[in-house]
This record gives C-alpha cells, structure tokens and sequence, in this order.
C-alpha cells in the first residue's frame, strides 16, 4: 500500500472551528446594544474581517494615489490673469448683458440702465428710473445698432427698451401693476434672437402663464427715424411709455396643462369628436375614464408601488406641479414634420415649452395673430410624451434638442437633418440633473460631409459637472469633467461655455475662482484674479458676462471694506473689471483649433441634405446591422421560456 509523505517542513496547523468563538470574545465588545442581533456566526465573522482588511487597504491606496495628484496639480503652475481694464460703478450692479456683437456692454443698476462701449469702455446712454432695482436683462441684437432690452426688476415689472442711434428709450411695460388686488409679477422676459418675438412668463392671483409677444421691429426703426422724438441720455423718462411707439402683439398666451381627472364625456364617440386632429399624440385630456374608475386605478397603483413611492424625495399636489416653465425659440425642423413649408424663414418661428413635473414636451408654431381672442389660447401644434417627467432642457445652434429627464436619462435629438435621437445616456446613480449648456459644433474634415456630432456639459444637483459626447452612428460617452466636493467653497457656482473657443468653459466657484478649462483636456487654462483691493462679488452667484465677439469677460467685483464703513455710506463700492482673453499667450493655440474645425452648415439645399442623409445611413449600415442581429437575440432568448 503506497504511502504519500509531504515534503518539506511541518507546520502547526489553524485552530479548530471550535477555536473561534474563544479568540472572538478577546477582542470583542459590544458598544451598541441594537447590534446584538447582527452579531455575526463564522466563518462569516472572520470573512467580514477579512473584508474589512481589504477595505482598509483598498481606501489607503486611493489616498496615496489622490495625494500623488494632488502633488501633480501643485507642481503644474496656473497663469493668473489680471483685468486689463476697470470700470468704476456709483451705482449697486445688480446684472450684466452682452449685446452679442461685440459693440455695447449692458448693465443693470440700482436705478435703471447704463450702456458702455466695449471698445474704450465709455459710458454711451442710459436709461433711469427712481427705486428701481434691475434684476435681469436680455439684449437682442436686431440690426445695426439697433437693439432690444428686456429688463426685469426686484418687484417683478418687466419692461421693454430698445437702443437705437446711442438712445436708450422704453418701449412699453408689460405688466403695469393698475390694481395692486390683480397685480401679476414678471418671472422672466426673453426676446428671440432676430427680435421677432419676446416670451414673458407672468405669474399672479394663483395662476401661471407664457405669453409670446410679436416685435414690430420695422415699424420701431421707422418711427425713430420718421419721428426723431428722443429724450437725451441725461434725462430719465416716465415709467409709462410715453414716446409713440407701435406696442407689441399677443400671439400666444399659454397656460400649463391642467391635471388629468375623470372625464366628462358620456361615450366614445363623444370625445372622438372633441378630438379635432387625430394625426399626433394629444394632452390626453379627450378620454373615457370616468372618475371612479380614475380613483380606483389609482388606488390600485398606489397599494402596488407603495414602497417606491415613500421614496420619492418631494411629494406633489394636485394644481402645484406646474409653476414653473422652461422655453426655446427654435426654428421649424424634422420634429415638426409636414409643418415645414407652413412659415419659411431662418429665425426661430417656433417655441418649444415644458412645465415643472410634466412628462410632455410642447411645439408651438409662431405665425401670425389671429383675430379671434378665443384662439390665443391655443392647443399645441405637437405633443412629445417622454417616458419620465422633464427637468431641464437645452437647444444649440446646431438645432438639437437635450431633454434631461427625472430619472436620470439625458437625450440629445437631431433636429434638422434625422429627427432621430443623436446620444441617449444615464447619468451615474444617485446623480440629478440641474442644467444643460451645449458646446459649439465642429467637424475637423472638410472634404466628408458633416456628421451630426454633439457636446454637451451637465451640471448636477451636487455641483459635479460632465461631459456628454454624441455622433451619428457611434457610440455616445459620459465622462466626469468635475467631481463634487464636502467643501463649499470648491463647488462649481456657475458654468458658461465659450462659443467662440472650441472646448472653452468658464468655471466659477463659490471661493471666488473664476477659470478657463479646456474640456477636451480636462485641464484649466488660467485663472481671472482681481486686485487685492476686491473680491468677487456674490461667489456663489456671481455677476459676469461674456462678450464672445471681442473675447471679453466682464466681471463684478466689490471693494474689501469693513462692516461699519459700509454702512457708514450706505452702498457697497464695486467696480466692473475686464479680461481681454485675446492677450492669453495660450490664446493662439485655441484660435488654432478653430480654424483648423469647420462648423456645421446651417442652411443647405434639400437635395445635399438628402445626400448627406443617405450618406450618413450607407455609412451607419454595419453598426445599425450589428444592433438589429443583437437584438433580435436578446428576444429570442427572453421569448423560449415562453414557447416552451
């Protein structure tokens, strides 16, 4: 009979199971009586401690590697940046605005609003009002140098003003408070690009509303140059307009959807008949469910999903979901098909809306105003049902669409050449979208035709901030361009891409900093630093614009002074401070970039969009080939169970 011997020297083998418990109760003690029950049995304790073990190493070579990295940034020296130039203010600034040409800068004042030359920084005109504290502006270039203002005050009045001939002069009050019982406040006022239309979102008596307004541009550079009726820059007009000018039109008061309830109709062929077009997805106000059928399915959906609902972080009632709308004006496009001949033109001639908490998407089409009052309130030329309700939205120049949606998926649509979905991605878990800024599109080779390619900067809950990237007939990517931080002060306050550098991003943070990223790098390119003497007004929300044309940063900054000198002169000494980002040395290399790149075409001929159309799929057909056999046999394989 063979015997095995093992070679080597012996070793003293491990204790015994029954070992356990005895070397445990060395080391242990218990600290939190409502632990005892999950007082482990082995081996599982021992697995947990081995558990713990790995951990503890694991987070030790994290620390050591972030610590490398940290050393890494120390050792990479930031080009600090100083003003080039500085305005001095007599006035609180309470918001900038570019003019969007590179000739005027904008400012809103504790009493009205001033206009500066971006040239040589000298004041041209203002407009002044007493105890009139200008919140917001919105600047539309229209032609020359005429331009629209859309100001918003603290008390919630938004007025129009228009600048023509170096005179600033008010064109008309939008909501004039004439019974203080019935007094509504002005949200937000924005005007389209071109002036033809103004959106201004009113809110008063318990109700909410977007009201599109019709610009008579023409007849207003007419009336200037007819009438020639001015008051000088040095003389504050009333707060009623009292120049004769043509007033805006209403074209379109929209309200929010009301809440789906039981429905009134008696029978089917009641709401067929209510329902006028059948050719789109409607509201979904026009169906049959009676109200106790509605209460009992929801009953029925509440005791199934309980769990899911406690959940939810903010509960919701009945008329609250709607009190908040976001807007784009955007041209017709492939999302309004069979609409496209209806009202030619390349300014925007439609409006794209969702309310808070909504899972529809709204299209208007801007024509013009009907004579009949009842029509203002119009139905939606086109309802887009998401399959989560909207939380933010963007729209670029491009014409795509990125809807941002609850449960955290982020799609990028094609508007004009596909209609199809560019990038559908989900955000990391646990991650809320907050707003969305598309960078500006590029295509590095001339002789293929443009590909639709898409960036896009997603600013979270938590103050991270990533990068979606989306191409026709490639794979979309999300990467992590910052990540949150415990401290305050090194969270992003705000995110402003740079249009005129290609992957330029202006990051603010709470602490004051103000840098220039280059996102394809992930790395920043300097830092905008003020003089000893101030600092950043209101870090974390800062006040600033940028003038792409010139390459301009405009910066509000406050004087260092103490409490008691402060309130000794009753308003806090600030200045306004420019950057001309033209003089960075490390300017050259992004103007490189951007003339090697060629931007996408916004108008071709419909024959090479049906080439470049036919083109792009020809080149998609092993991808989209690729795709369809994989999911062909994933349901073959979830249907056999079935079969069989």
């Amino acid at each position: 009979m063979p015997v095995y011997i093992r070679k080597g020297p012996l070793e003293i083998p491990p204790g015994s199971e029954k070992d356990w418990s005895v070397d445990d109760e060395e080391d242990y003690f218990l600290k939190d009586p409502d632990k005892a029950l999950d007082y482990l049995p082995q081996p599982y304790r021992m697995i947990d401690r081995e558990l713990d073990l790995l951990i503890d190493q694991a987070w030790e070579i994290i620390t050591i590697n972030e610590q490398n990295r940290e050393a890494e940034k120390l050792k990479t020296k930031i080009l600090i940046h100083e003003p080039n130039a500085e305005i001095h203010m007599t006035r609180r600034v309470n918001c900038i605005a570019s003019g969007k040409s590179g000739t005027y800068i904008f400012v809103g004042l504790s009493e009205g609003v001033a206009v500066y030359r971006v040239s040589d920084l000298q004041w041209i005109c203002g407009w002044e009002e007493p105890n009139v504290e200008i919140c917001s502006l919105d600047v539309c270039h229209v032609k020359n140098e005429m331009y629209l203002i859309a100001a918003v005050d603290d008390m919630g009045i938004g007025r129009l003003l228009i600048l023509a001939e170096d005179k600033l002069n008010l064109l008309k009050i939008i909501n004039v408070p004439e019974d203080l019982s019935k007094r509504t406040n002005c949200i937000h006022f924005e005007i389209a690009e071109g002036g033809e239309y103004a959106a201004v979102f009113l809110e008063g008596n318990h109700e909410c509303w977007l009201e599109i307004y019709r610009m008579p541009k023409d007849s207003w550079l007419k009336e200037l140059e007819s009438s020639q009726i001015s008051l000088p820059p040095t003389e504050a007009p009333s707060s009623t307009p009292t120049l004769p000018f043509t007033p805006p039109t209403l074209t379109l008061k929209i309200k929010p959807p009301k809440p789906l309830t039981g429905s009134s109709f008696r029978n089917l062929q009641e709401s067929v008949q209510k329902s006028e077009d059948c050719s789109m997805f409607g509201t979904g106000q026009n169906h049959i469910i009676s109200a106790q059928q509605w209460d009992q399915q929801k009953a029925i959906f509440r005791d199934v999903f309980q769990k899911y609902l406690d959940l939810e972080s903010h509960n919701i009632t009945d008329g609250q979901w709607s009190r908040h709308v976001s807007f784009h004006f955007v041209q017709s496009n492939k999302i309004l098909l069979g609409e496209l001949d209806r009202i030619p033109g390349v300014m925007p001639n439609a409006v794209t809306v969702h309310w808070n908490d909504c899972h529809n998407l709204y299209f208007y089409l801007l024509g013009a105003p009907s004579k009949d009052k009842s029509e203002i309130e119009p139905k939606p030329d086109l309802v887009w049902p998401c399959a989560a309700a909207i939380t933010c939205s963007a729209v670029s120049s491009c014409f795509y669409l990125a809807l941002g949606l609850q449960d955290g998926t982020l799609t990028i649509w094609d508007m004009k050449y596909s209609g199809f979905p560019l990038a559908v991605v989900d955000l990391p878990e646990g991650k809320c979208m907050d707003s969305l800024y598309f960078l500006e599109c590029h295509t590095a080779n001339r002789d293929s035709p443009p590909t639709p390619r898409a960036q896009l900067l997603v600013w979270c809950t938590d103050k991270s901030l990533y990068l979606l990237t989306g191409a026709e007939g490639t794979e979309s990517n999300i990467v992590l361009i910052r990540e949150s931080s415990i401290n305050s002060d090194a969270q992003i306050s705000a995110v402003m891409p740079v249009q005129s550098l290609p992957n330029g991003v202006l990051l603010f943070y709470r602490s004051g900093i103000v840098e220039l990223m280059d996102i394809s790098l992930k790395e920043a390119v300097c830092q905008f630093s003020l003089p000893f003497s101030h600092w950043v007004a209101f870090p974390w929300q800062p006040v600033y614009a940028f003038d792409s044309e010139n390459l301009f940063l405009f910066l509000k900054g406050n004087e260092k002074m103490a409490a008691g000198e402060i309130m000794a002169e009753g308003v806090e000494a600030c200045s306004l401070f420019t950057f001309n980002l033209n003089s960075l040395q490390l300017m050259d290399a992004f103007k490189k970039m951007q003339h090697t790149s060629l931007s996408l075409s916004q108008n071709l001929h419909w024959e090479q969009r049906c080439k470049i159309v036919l083109q792009n799929r020809l080149h998609s057909f092993p991808e989209r080939k690729k795709k369809i056999a994989e999911c062909w046999s994933k349901l073959k394989k979830q249907a056999s169970p079935l079969i069989y």
